[in-house]
């Protein structure tokens, strides 16, 4: 059980939230305030608050600090704080490999240049021979009547998909249902029994070249989640 504050990026829009100020006049929101708590949580000392890091714990520490500040009661197991159990993964690559088969032909791929293995996976001893689909964007929109999967047959099949949304799909609804969790749903309801992820070096956030160098970094899931 690790202790995490929950919802920091929650506490802090609370933080810049008019209702908070409503009994004192002369604490306005004016969007500096605002400004000032991201920047605080983005700082480079806080080292990306990546999961059990000296960082978050100073993340922490600051959005507690400011709760405090502003009469916010707790409402945590341990004052502000909440156990959460959390699941850590991590794939020893020297013992991993991948290659494409085809017509009896194997091309050997190495990890970090052409691939890199997802470590959100269960755990399984047991041999998963299956066929590759490819299957676009891989996406199931209701409210566009998108969906990619309908026309497929992918049961028991290895899906592949191209990471991102089409054009034309609003912003709000491509962030929501290109998720793994959203996505992974509506594959496994299909039979999908994996997925293989291609990049879009048109719409990559963060670039290969940082995804490759920090391949080998544990991944941490809340214990039971739709990664699993």
């Amino acid at each position: 059980m690790r202790r995490i504050l929950v919802a920091i990026f929650l506490a802090v829009s609370l933080l810049a939230a008019e209702p908070l100020f409503a009994q004192s006049p002369n604490l306005r929101f004016d969007g500096q305030s605002w400004w000032d708590h991201v920047r605080v949580l983005a700082d480079d000392n806080m080292e990306g608050r990546e999961t059990g890091s000296a960082g978050l714990r100073r993340a922490q520490a600051y959005v507690v600090e400011q709760l405090k500040k502003n009469g916010i009661e707790p409402a945590g197991s341990d004052g502000f704080y909440q156990p959460v159990k959390l699941v850590q993964r991590l794939v020893i690559e020297k013992n991993s490999s991948a290659a494409l088969v085809r017509d009896s032909k194997s091309e050997s791929l190495v990890p970090g240049d052409d691939f890199i293995f997802s470590s959100r996976s269960e755990n399984s001893e047991k041999d998963l021979p299956a066929s590759l689909v490819f299957i676009g964007y891989g996406l199931k929109i209701p409210e566009k009547n998108l969906d990619e999967l309908a026309a497929q047959n992918l049961s028991g099949k290895i899906v592949v998909f191209i990471n991102g949304s089409p054009s034309d799909i609003p912003a709000a609804l491509a962030s929501h249902y290109s998720t793994i969790g959203e996505r992974w749903k509506s594959l496994r309801a299909a039979g999908a029994i994996g997925y293989i992820a291609v990049p879009n070096p048109a719409s990559l956030d963060i670039p290969w070249s940082r995804i490759s160098v920090n391949r080998a970094q544990p991944s941490m899931d809340l214990a039971g989640s739709e990664f699993d």
